[in-house]
Formats: C-alpha cells, sequence, structure tokens
C-alpha cells in the first residue's frame, strides 16, 4: 500500500471530521438561537437578585391584561440608554403583553413634548387609552406608574372655566398646556367647570384648579366654592399681581390675606435675570413641601400672601417663602420707569410668603391644634377636610416655568396633596450619568482579566495542542 493514499485517506477522515464538527456546532447555535427567540431565559447570578423585579412587581404584571406600552424618552447617545433597556426588558420578559421603545427629545421633539416629557429618563406607560408617566428610570417609579395606571378609573381635576383664566390647551409660553399633560401623565383626567352653568362643583372633583381669574366670580360662584370646601372639598388657587378677581374676601375668610404689592428679589438680579422673578428656597413642613430640601422654585411676578390668626375652624400652614434677599414694591408707578431697585424708605423686606395652605375642620367640629388635625392618609376625618392651597403666583406653572427648577414638582405635589395622591408625592429629578470610579488595584484586575488573560489562554492552549500532535506522529 502506498504511504501516501494512506495519508490521504487520514487527511480526508479529518477534513470530514473537522467539517462535521463545524456543521454540528452551527446547528447548535441555530437551535439555541431558534429557542432564545422564542422563548427568553434569564438567570439572574447577581447577590440578592439585583437584577432581577421584586415579587411585588411580578404580581402587578400579572394584571396586565392588555397591550401595555413604555417609552422611554432619552437622547440616542445616552449612557444610561443600557440601563434603562435592560430594566424595560425585565419587565417584558415577565409579561409578552408589554412592548417597549425609546423616544429620543432631541430628534422628535414635538412627539417628545406631545408625550409630557420633563427630563431624560422619563417613562410613558400608556395602557387601555390611559397615561402614566414614570419620573425616574428605576423599578419604584415604574412600578408605582404601573400600580396607578392599572387602577379602572380616574380621579378627576377640574380647571375653572368662564373667567379668563390661564387655558390648559394653550401652547404660548402664558399657556398651561404643559402643566395639564402633565397631570393627566401623573393618571388625573382633566376637564374645565363652568359654574356659571353647572352651580355646583360636582361629586366626582378630587380637587378643583382656579388660574389666574380676569374677571371677577359671581356671587354664586363664590358660594358654590364655598359649599365645596365646607363638605371636604379640595381647591388650588394661583394668583396674578394688581388683580384678585373678586376673591380677595373669598379667601380672607379662610386667614389667606392678598397683599397688592410685587415681590422683587436681589438674588435674581446678581444671576442675570429680571428683579421681578424671585427665587425661593424656603419650604414649611407640610406633606406637599416635606421632600423639598436644596430645591429652588422660581415664581415671576409674584405677589406676597399673608396668613392670618385665630381662624376659626382653620388651620394655617406656610407652604413656601422668598428669600430674605427679597423685597416689596407697592403699587404700578415704578414699573413705567423700570427702576426696581431696593429703596429702604418705601419698600418692605422679605421673605414673603408666595403659597400657603389652609385646612378648613369638618362643620360642627370642635377646635383642636394642628398636630391633632394631621391624621395619616385614609382615617375618616381626613375625608370630610377641606383644603385651600392658594399661590400668589400662577407662571410658575405656566409652559414657560414649568420645567424649570422645582416648579412643576411644587404644582403636581400640590394637586397630588389635595386629590389625596400622597404617595405620587415627590421631587422628581432628572436623570444624572453615574460615574464608576475604581481603585488602582481594581483597575489592574480588570485589565488583567479582560486584555492579558484570554489572549495568554489562547495561546498557552496551542501551544499545547501543538505539543500534543508533534508527540503522536
Amino acid at each position: 500500500m502506498d504511504p501516501l493514499d494512506g495519508f490521504k485517506n487520514r487527511k480526508v477522515v479529518y477534513g470530514a471530521g473537522s467539517l462535521a464538527s463545524v456543521l454540528l456546532v452551527a446547528g447548535v447555535l441555530i437551535v439555541v438561537a431558534l429557542l432564545a427567540d422564542w422563548r427568553q431565559v434569564r438567570w439572574d447570578l447577581t447577590r440578592g437578585q439585583s437584577q432581577s423585579l421584586t415579587p411585588v412587581t411580578r404580581n402587578l404584571l400579572k394584571q396586565v391584561d392588555r397591550p401595555l406600552a413604555m417609552i422611554a424618552l432619552i437622547p440616542e447617545g445616552s449612557p444610561e440608554r443600557e440601563p434603562i433597556k435592560d430594566l424595560l426588558q425585565r419587565y417584558a420578559y415577565h409579561n409578552p403583553r408589554v412592548s417597549w421603545r425609546f423616544l429620543d427629545p432631541d430628534r422628535e421633539p414635538l412627539k417628545a413634548k406631545e408625550a409630557g416629557f420633563r427630563f431624560p429618563g422619563n417613562i410613558l406607560l400608556e395602557y387601555e387609552g390611559r397615561r402614566q408617566m414614570a419620573d425616574r428610570p428605576d423599578e419604584d417609579s415604574l412600578s408605582n406608574a404601573l400600580r396607578r395606571i392599572l387602577k379602572p378609573l380616574s380621579k378627576k381635576v377640574y380647571l375653572l372655566s368662564g373667567h379668563g383664566e390661564r387655558d390648559p390647551a394653550n401652547q404660548e409660553p402664558i399657556g398651561l398646556q404643559t402643566a395639564n399633560r402633565a397631570l393627566e401623565n401623573e393618571g388625573y383626567e382633566v376637564g374645565g367647570l363652568n359654574l356659571v352653568t353647572q352651580p355646583e362643583v360636582p361629586q366626582d372633583a378630587a380637587a378643583v384648579i382656579v388660574a389666574a381669574l380676569n374677571k371677577p366670580l359671581l356671587g354664586g360662584e363664590v358660594e358654590a366654592l364655598k359649599g365645596y370646601l365646607n363638605r371636604g372639598g379640595r381647591l388650588l388657587v394661583m394668583l396674578e399681581p394688581f388683580q384678585d378677581a373678586g376673591l380677595k374676601g373669598f379667601l380672607a375668610g379662610y386667614g389667606i390675606i392678598l397683599d397688592d404689592g410685587l415681590i422683587l428679589d436681589q438674588v435674581s438680579q446678581s444671576l442675570r435675570l429680571s428683579p421681578v422673578m424671585p427665587l425661593a428656597g424656603r419650604y414649611g413642613p407640610t406633606r406637599i413641601t416635606r421632600d423639598f430640601k436644596n430645591t429652588q422654585t422660581i415664581y415671576p411676578m409674584s405677589r406676597p400672601l399673608a396668613l392670618g390668626k385665630n381662624v376659626k375652624g382653620v388651620v394655617l400652614q406656610t407652604l413656601v417663602s422668598s428669600m430674605s434677599s427679597s423685597y416689596e414694591k407697592i403699587g404700578k408707578e415704578w414699573l413705567k420707569s423700570g427702576k426696581g431697585n431696593f429703596d429702604p424708605k418705601t419698600d418692605k423686606k422679605g421673605p414673603f410668603i408666595i403659597g400657603a395652605l389652609a385646612e378648613i375642620k369638618p362643620e360642627g367640629k370642635p377646635g383642636s391644634s394642628a398636630k391633632e388635625q394631621q391624621p395619616g392618609p385614609g382615617q375618616p376625618e381626613e375625608k370630610n377636610r377641606g383644603y385651600l392651597a392658594v399661590y400668589g403666583n400662577v407662571d410658575f406653572a405656566s409652559n414657560a416655568y414649568f420645567n424649570l427648577l422645582g416648579n412643576g414638582d411644587l404644582f403636581l405635589n400640590t394637586v397630588n396633596f389635595l386629590a389625596a395622591e400622597e404617595q405620587q408625592i415627590m421631587v422628581r429629578k432628572a436623570l444624572k450619568a453615574q460615574l464608576l470610579v475604581l481603585t488602582g488595584r481594581q483597575l489592574w484586575i480588570l485589565l488583567l482579566a479582560s486584555l492579558v488573560l484570554p489572549p495568554l489562554v489562547m495561546l498557552l492552549a496551542g501551544i499545547r495542542a501543538y505539543r500534543l500532535r508533534r508527540s503522536r506522529k
């Protein structure tokens, strides 16, 4: 037998074996890919199962029996895209009815605005025609939004109309379209209320908003608002300077006194802002502002408020005050000259109250202390108490300023408190990338494990295979 023939036969056998091995591996990979596409399987090997959803969230996902869309609003080049993608994939993994996608607010600003975009990392949930915004891309925020959107009924918030109020559909800087959309994304149904054609506030009103009246209320309308508060209603009043539209006496009855001046701020001037745009960083110890630590808000063209004393049946609290650098000017004459500098002879030094909260006890209840009037949510007395929140400013909630500093949070927290949705009271912060800081030892371990060790292992394996082949010859 020719040795060359034996060598050729052995070469053919080795070649056929290699080809068969390649085909077998390729076939296994194709089958695995098809199985993975058909049914994904996740193993969480991290300590404490940190990359898995909690049992509470998994139980919530079991309640999703209709298509649920999750839209993550974040720029395409953001380093936070991958963590958000992983989070959304976890939700979709546990329920095939959950779908998700990214929306780049820089490339598609109109769609992002329609979705109610505020900060990068917002996630909008859409379910059976209802919408809910998760402000932070983490499981707590997303699951809380999911819990709210699964409610079959939405609470109704009414905006008073018929007196030249700020328009919730107006896209101009002075409009309230951004605030209106933010309320919808909080899970509320927002509608208009005209107390001329409808003499009483509807029974299903979770809260009523009065946004800068330009024309006085009629006597019957004022009585309707009083009746609403006395039966446990929740009212938010936002005002403009130099006009009260007949609300001065109404508010005074609940201990909130309107001042006719205008607040200016020297700090605003130093920041190259208009002096009529006072900043605020002082907040009262209320449930609305409990998380407002190191948070600033801004109030263009704001009037100061004052709190009365010994108002029977009413407990008054300060929500927000201007800074000590603020001062008040009376009248409009100085506006014509544009000279708004502080005059110690005529101007009053701050701080001034910009926002106040009046808690109205049920009728017929004896007087009690403020501490005694702070029952937890859901207690019987809480349902019968009326609440009146008043701001000497409306522009902080307008389109131009809603997403500046903590303005939008203050507005939403106020409405959430009034509507008895305290679990939604929070400071919604913009997503910030967090740097991973490694020590010198960790950097060397990472370098060796990723760049040095794999090539070295392959080189040693190749040398060993070569030596084994040489020894068989």
